[in-house]
């Protein structure tokens, strides 16, 4: 499942989910640290682990 990367403008910390892709369409999230519900998602990076050596 991804991991999303969220950021809390009430009490400006940041935090993460992990989530289905449809709970992350679904649900409303709230800040883990105030229980605010104004969030905004964060860009984040990602890496795939493969078996096959690069040539």
């Amino acid at each position: 499942m991804p991991v999303y990367a969220y950021f809390c403008k009430n009490c400006r910390k940041s935090f993460e989910r992990v989530l289905t892709v449809r709970e992350h369409d679904s649900e409303q999230l709230r800040c883990p640290a105030c229980g605010g519900k104004n969030v905004e998602q964060q860009v984040a990076a990602f890496y795939a682990v493969t078996s096959k050596k690069s040539a």
